[in-house]
């Protein structure tokens, strides 16, 4: 089985500087065309992976949350911590101020302070209060 690479060249064939010379510039053209396939491969594996992935996610897809939607923020801090199995996963509730660019969202606390940082779409979950405390028996 003949397999061709990016360094198949016979080195054992090769006896003098112009033998050298011919292997390098076979390693050179070699290299280009190599280059130029892998480009080739990425980028159908990149347009695979984001078939793939809307596919897989087709269902999951929601709509936008809107600007003063109670929300809770999941809380990556806990993914580097070890022994966190009850921590609070997540954090809030907090107000939603706007969505940046359609894949962040800035949140703020009730009282409208804002957070400094942003939130992904897939770390914010729609908060759905239950009512007041004078409101349970």
């Amino acid at each position: 089985l003949d397999i061709e690479s990016y360094l198949g060249v016979d080195w054992e064939e090769v006896r003098d500087t112009t033998d050298l010379l011919l292997a390098r510039s076979k390693q050179l053209e070699r290299s280009e065309d190599s280059r130029r396939l892998a480009y080739k491969r990425m980028l159908n594996s990149r347009e695979e992976s984001v078939r793939y992935w809307q596919e897989k996610n087709f269902g999951k897809f929601r709509h936008p949350l809107k600007s003063g939607d109670l929300v809770l923020a999941y809380n990556q801090s806990l993914e580097v911590q070890w022994g966190q199995l009850f921590a609070h996963k997540w954090n809030g509730p907090y107000q939603i101020v706007k969505q940046v660019h359609g894949v962040s969202y800035v949140l703020a606390e009730l009282d409208g302070t804002e957070l400094k940082r942003r939130f992904a779409a897939d770390q914010v979950k729609r908060y759905f209060p239950r009512g007041g405390i004078t409101n349970q028996k």
